[in-house]
């Protein structure tokens, strides 16, 4: 692993390194400040009660005042004066000061003014964290993007974590989140078939992907039967093994149904990877599920019972990673049998999230919540993708995806200073992960529920900005994927698994979770692509 490179070179005419600094050009980094003054979806429906922070000048669900004619709006800042400004409705964005506004929390209080500039009724007030725009400069990467990413997929695939499959093939309880089979089994046999496939090939691609083969064939083994509503499709619970860490709603005898397109996805790697037509045919057999549950809305209940299809929570699936699935699929088999399934789950993503603003989280470790409890930009982010990759030349889809973008900055980027408060009722990884003097800064938060940073959080962000970038030729995107992707560099350096991207993006991090270090892989290998050293 290769100290912090310090050659010093211009990429596409953006950024300078110098010294262990790279500078962001001054007028992108004014843009942002200018753009932080564009509300995130203003207005109805009131997508952000739980927030705890905004990048971008928000407005609030308060109630009008009887027989007030305007409203004064204050901000008290943490350091500073107070600002103010006058709107005709309670409802109005921040936008009038919001370039003004100091970094760190601030409370505002709004009052009701009658005809004669009169306040009347009761202050409402709100306080909440002025988050920062990208900063001036951020750490140089310590190598580059290309070289971190193999370097990683190297120190993952000889960690002890996936030792198991090239002796025993069985998971090894020492590891004890091989209790989520189709996320982290199927994530440690696409980790072996991407590493086993890499060109300059490894000296031990063959036995990587045999131990690819051994974990993918143990979770087709472990797929629902035949008879079972959901068959085919892998278990986000380990039905055997793990018992003592399986707590609530976490158990075997329930399905997370995003399950089965994030295993189908792996399946179709270690099939490219291997030519071997049973994990295409698995991949089609999920496919095939799917259509059959899906529902007369285009999507699916998000948490059931698999043997009989029923309904454990009343959530229903925000189908990104669907959507994706049956797009890879298609591509791979050149048939299009499921194309009308894909678009009848783009039709209910336009018609319900894209409306109603409600990316909730829908992590198999955190139980399904009500509406806007739990944001998360994962499925926006997703969706962001798919527009920009699918429609680049739209332009309302275009708006659209940026405008998902800009939530999930808004919501979850950490540049600097972040917050001090967090949304409430954590889960024990956001528990354990939430003191921000670790976090390493710019980064990226998970959800509400798991209020930390997370290293596929930065890839989503990652693959977020590249793709608007591809689509728009703006480079401050590209420079924003360039700072998260440079503290991510950084996390291989931690001395308890070095060259391994971390998990939680911070000092003394916790468990790893190899499938978001995966995530991260991807991301970079993408980057490296997309920004190549001027020659």
């Amino acid at each position: 692993m290769k100290l912090l490179i310090s050659v010093t070179y211009l990429t596409l005419g953006t950024i300078v390194l110098a010294g262990d600094q790279v500078t962001i050009d001054a007028d992108l980094r004014q843009r942002a400040i200018e753009e932080s003054a564009t509300p995130v979806r203003e207005g109805a429906p009131f997508w952000n009660q739980r927030a705890v922070q905004f990048q971008f000048a928000p407005s609030f669900d308060f109630k009008a005042v009887p027989e007030a004619q305007a409203y004064r709006f204050s901000i008290q800042p943490v350091k500073g004066e107070a600002v103010t400004f006058t709107a005709d409705k309670p409802t109005a964005s921040l936008a009038p000061i919001w370039k003004r506004l100091s970094i760190g929390k601030a409370t505002l209080t709004i009052r009701g003014l009658d005809a004669n500039g009169r306040e009347i009724g009761e202050p409402m007030t709100h306080s909440f964290h002025r988050a920062s725009v990208i900063p001036k400069s951020y750490s140089a990467p310590a190598m580059p993007w290309r070289e971190s990413a193999r370097t990683a997929l190297d120190t993952l695939v000889h960690s002890p974590d996936l030792k198991c499959w090239f002796t025993t093939g069985v998971p090894d309880e020492q590891f004890h989140l091989y209790r989520y089979p189709s996320k982290i089994i199927g994530a440690a046999a696409d980790a072996l078939a991407i590493y086993a496939t890499q060109s300059p090939a490894p000296a031990d691609a063959a036995d990587a992907l045999e131990a690819g083969r051994r974990a993918a064939d143990y979770l087709l083994a472990m797929c629902f039967s035949a008879d079972s509503a959901w068959a085919y499709h892998p278990p986000t619970y380990h039905p055997s093994k793990f018992a003592d860490r399986m707590k609530g709603h976490m158990n075997p005898a329930n399905y997370m149904t995003n399950c089965g397109a994030e295993g189908g996805g792996y399946f179709l790697d270690v099939y490219a990877a291997t030519k071997d037509s049973k994990y295409l045919d698995a991949a089609k057999r999920i496919a095939e599920t799917y259509a059959m549950q899906q529902r007369e809305d285009g999507s699916w209940l998000l948490f059931v019972t698999p043997s009989d299809g029923k309904a454990v929570a009343d959530n229903v699936l925000i189908p990104t990673l669907v959507i994706e699935f049956l797009e890879r699929l298609a591509l791979v088999t050149k048939n299009h049998r499921f194309d009308e399934v894909r678009d009848n789950a783009i039709a209910w993503m336009m018609k319900n999230p894209v409306r109603t603003w409600n990316w909730q989280g829908q992590f198999e470790d955190v139980q399904p919540q009500p509406p806007y409890e739990n944001l998360t930009k994962h499925e926006a982010g997703d969706f962001a993708i798919h527009l920009l990759e699918t429609s680049p030349n739209d332009a309302a889809k275009r708006q659209l995806a940026l405008d998902l973008i800009r939530f999930a900055e808004d919501q979850f980027v950490m540049w600097s200073q972040p917050p001090t408060d967090s949304p409430n009722k954590q889960n024990d990884d956001g528990n354990a992960a939430s003191r921000t003097k670790r976090w390493m800064l710019p980064c990226v938060l998970e959800q509400y529920r798991c209020w930390a940073p997370v290293c596929a959080s930065s890839a989503k962000l990652i693959r977020m900005y590249l793709a608007a970038y591809r689509a728009t030729n703006d480079l401050l995107h590209l420079e924003k994927a360039k700072a998260l992707a440079s503290t991510l560099t950084h996390t291989q350096s931690t001395p308890k698994a070095p060259g391994r991207y971390q998990t939680w993006v911070m000092q003394n991090p916790p468990t790893m979770w190899f499938n978001c270090e995966l995530m991260a892989v991807r991301a970079m290998r993408e980057l490296a692509e997309v920004d190549q050293p001027a020659r």
